[in-house]
């Protein structure tokens, strides 16, 4: 059941809405510590993780303007009920984008990007190269998914999104572990993660939601394609600049002394870091759905803060280094030359569900607000600033790769942070306080 507009939302209502979430958050992100767990078995880890971690970083570039789908669609619903034209956007963009991932994977293309942009060079070239071969059907598939989770998110039918997620992880699980007795390496984890990926997306794409009631919409908000594109522009470029990030880490780590445990080991840690910080991982959508005033907005922030709080406390005691050294060795099995790097990367990590959930709330605040240019100007401060601090941090951390990997990723996502909480009060805030009159005249 959909609440009518300008409901209260109540702790009870935020935490119905929001736990079956995070536990897809929490499936979701289960993946990466379960095919790096399944590539720390195989014959050569180092080389199989490092190839998979930049295959994955490039195969997450290509595939990241559909993950604005789901914003796309659920905002599309909430605010006029039609989702045609953001079904016909999604087939397109989808087919193009796994077509440019066939040519990666299948022509000359994917060596210049891997050798001559990227910097890898001989097995881990190889190793990547494999695991594109898995990995190119992954951005069809994506549109899928994400057109589905936005029609159920607008519908507050939450559930059945953790339940393909479970799906989704159980699949890439037994296909993972499955393989580690074969001589392969990286492509393990490309067929495992495209097989897990093609059971979730049949899964939302068969689950029922109601379409959301809205009041009566004007020719312009009902425009097709073109308004759609201008909406979700800024969108793409920001999950595009986001997916691009561990491509550019990645970049500046191979050129550290010792690039494939640097590039082995920040894998492995932003794994971890990642699964830990789930529960804040769908905070955009709680903003997106629950808050239409700043009314609401003042309530459900409590919740947001609450929970990044306690989960980045919770990551601040498993950065202790007995801890994390038991979950590094006893999940990974790493190799010494690996576990002391990504140890030493853990304590930096423990930042990740602070910045991550300001982000992730934030963003969906403006996507509310129909303010989207300013979540692709956020992004593209972030990217500008890791790039800057790259060479910077380069010289003094390249040592310990993981470390300054992960480091960039802090700096770049304090920076984001601090521009989405400046231009959220000058900006999305008064454009939310608009909407409470017209809520109020509708309810009358």
């Amino acid at each position: 059941m959909i609440p009518e507009p300008g409901t209260p939302v109540t702790p009870r209502g935020f935490a119905r809405f929001y736990l079956p979430l995070v536990a897809t958050s929490y499936l979701l992100t289960a993946t990466n510590p379960l095919l790096a767990a399944a590539l720390a078995r195989t014959s050569d880890p180092a080389t199989a993780l490092a190839g998979y971690g930049v295959a994955f970083a490039l195969i997450g570039v290509i595939y990241a303007p559909l993950l604005v789908v789901q914003q796309v669609a659920a905002q599309r619903l909430l605010s006029v009920g039609d989702l045609t034209p953001v079904r016909r956007f999604t087939i397109v963009v989808a087919l193009l984008l796994s077509g440019v991932a066939g040519l990666v994977a299948f022509t000359p293309l994917g060596v210049f990007i891997f050798e001559r942009i990227v910097g890898v060079h001989d097995a881990i070239l190889d190793e990547a190269l494999s695991a594109m071969t898995a990995l190119w059907l992954v951005p069809a598939l994506t549109g899928v998914r994400a057109l589905h989770q936005g029609r159920l998110v607008a519908g507050h039918r939450t559930k059945p999104i953790a339940v393909a997620t479970g799906a989704r992880t159980g699949v890439l699980a037994v296909v993972a572990f499955g393989l580690t007795t074969t001589p392969v390496g990286a492509w393990l984890g490309a067929v495992a993660f495209t097989a897990g990926l093609a059971a979730e997306a049949l899964l939302v794409s068969l689950a029922p939601a109601p379409t959301p009631v809205v009041p009566e919409v004007t020719e312009l908000e009902t425009e097709g394609e073109d308004r759609l594109l201008s909406f979700s522009g800024p969108l793409m470029l920001n999950v595009v600049l986001w997916w691009t990030t561990p491509l550019i880490i990645n970049s500046v780590l191979a050129r550290t002394p010792e690039p494939d445990c640097s590039i082995a080991a920040f894998t492995v840690v932003e794994a971890v870091a990642w699964f830990l910080a789930a529960p804040v991982g769908q905070l955009q959508h709680a903003s997106l759905a629950l808050v239409d005033c700043k009314a609401q907005h003042r309530r459900v922030r409590v919740y947001a803060l609450g929970l990044a709080v306690t989960v980045t406390a919770v990551l601040g005691v498993l950065a202790i280094p007995d801890i994390r050294e038991f979950i590094l060795w006893t999940g990974f099995r790493l190799d010494p030359s690996l576990l002391e790097p990504a140890g030493l990367a853990f304590p930096v990590a423990a930042l990740y569900p602070l910045l991550y959930g300001h982000r992730q709330y934030y963003q969906g605040l403006f996507v509310r607000a129909g303010c989207t240019g300013l979540v692709g100007r956020g992004a593209v401060l972030r990217v500008v600033v890791i790039l800057a601090a790259a060479p910077l941090l380069l010289g003094t951390m390249g040592e310990n790769g993981a470390r300054l990997g992960v480091t960039l990723a802090v700096v770049g996502l304090f920076s984001e942070a601090v521009f989405l909480e400046v231009m959220a009060r000058l900006r999305a805030f008064s454009l939310l306080e608009a909407k409470k009159p017209a809520t109020a005249a509708e309810s009358a």
